[in-house]
C-alpha cells in the first residue's frame, strides 16, 4: 500500500496532538484520553489511509490489548500513543495487504514496546527545560520562564513525535508490503504472530479484571458476560444493558443494607 506525504504527515501530527504532556484538546483529557486510544486513532488512520473498516477493525484489537494500561506519576510500561499510530498504521498497511488482524496486533504491541524508549529520551530532553525554567525564576526572567515551560517542551514533543512517526510510517509501506509476501499468511512466521496476536487481548482483559474485581467470587460475573455472548449470540450493546440491570440489582439490595449498618453503628457510637 502507498502512503503520499499528506497522509503521513496527518498521521504524524495527530500522534503529536494526542501525547502525553500536550495541552491542545483540552489536555489529557482530550489529548491522551482520547486522540491516544487505539480505538480513536484506527478511526481517525482509516478515515485518512480511505479504509475506515480495517482502521477500526485494527484499532479495537490493539485497544484491548491496552485496555488495562495506567501510567502512574507518568511512569510509561509501554508507549501507547506509538502503538495508536504507528503500530496500528502499520497493522492497517499489513491488513490491507493480506495479513490477520491478530498479526497487526502484535506489530503495534512490539511497537509500543519500543517507543518507550522514545518517551523516555523524550522526558529526558524535557528535564533540560526544568532547569532552565528554575534559572529564570531565580534570575526573576519571566519571559525566558514562560519559554522554558510552554514553547520549549512542546517544541521537543512535537519533533519526537512527528518525525519518527512519520519516517515509520511512511517508509514502514514498503517495508509492510514486502514483509508480506517475504512471509505469506501460511508461513510459520506469520502463523506465530497471529498466535501471539490472539492471546495478547486475553492479557490485556485479564489485567483488568485484576484491577476491577476485589474478590475472586466477582470473576463470576465477566464468565456470566463471556457465556451470553459467547454460546448465546448477545450483541455487547444488549450485555451492557442487562449488566447496568444487574449493577442497579446490587446497589438497590446490598448497598443501601451496608449504608444503613453504617449509620446504625454511628448512631450507637454516639449514644
Amino acid at each position: 500500500m502507498d502512503l503520499n506525504v499528506i497522509q503521513v504527515l496527518l498521521i504524524s501530527i495527530f500522534a503529536y496532538l494526542g501525547s502525553l504532556s500536550v495541552p491542545w484538546f483540552f489536555g489529557l483529557t482530550g489529548g491522551w484520553y482520547v486522540l491516544s486510544r487505539p480505538i480513536v486513532s484506527g478511526l481517525l488512520i482509516g478515515l485518512i489511509l480511505g479504509d475506515v473498516t480495517t482502521g477500526v477493525i485494527v484499532g479495537v484489537a490493539v485497544q484491548v490489548v491496552y485496555i488495562a494500561l495506567v501510567t502512574p506519576g507518568g511512569q510509561m510500561p509501554q508507549d501507547l500513543n506509538a502503538a495508536a499510530y504507528i503500530g496500528v498504521s502499520l497493522g492497517v498497511m499489513a491488513v490491507k495487504g493480506g495479513a490477520t488482524v491478530e498479526s497487526a496486533v502484535a506489530i503495534a504491541t512490539a511497537v509500543g514496546a519500543v517507543g518507550t524508549i522514545f518517551f523516555n529520551f523524550m522526558m529526558l530532553i524535557n528535564s533540560y527545560w526544568n532547569h532552565k525554567a528554575v534559572d529564570c525564576v531565580d534570575k526573576g526572567d519571566l519571559k525566558g520562564l514562560k519559554f522554558n515551560h510552554y514553547v520549549g517542551p512542546q517544541l521537543t514533543n512535537f519533533l519526537l513525535r512527528v518525525i519518527p512517526t512519520f519516517v515509520v510510517v511512511y517508509y514502514g509501506s514498503s517495508i509492510a508490503t514486502n514483509i508480506i509476501n517475504f512471509f505469506p499468511v501460511t508461513s510459520f512466521t506469520m502463523r506465530m504472530l497471529t498466535a501471539l496476536g490472539g492471546m495478547l487481548p486475553a492479557v490485556g482483559v485479564a489485567i483488568l479484571l485484576r484491577q476491577v474485581t476485589k474478590k475472586d467470587f466477582e470473576l463470576i460475573y465477566f464468565l456470566f458476560g463471556f457465556v451470553l455472548i459467547a454460546s448465546l449470540k448477545i450483541n455487547m450493546i444488549s450485555l451492557a444493558i442487562i449488566g447496568a440491570f444487574f449493577a442497579f440489582l446490587n446497589f438497590r439490595y446490598t448497598a443501601k443494607p451496608a449504608m444503613a449498618t453504617n449509620n446504625s453503628s454511628e448512631e450507637e457510637e454516639e449514644l
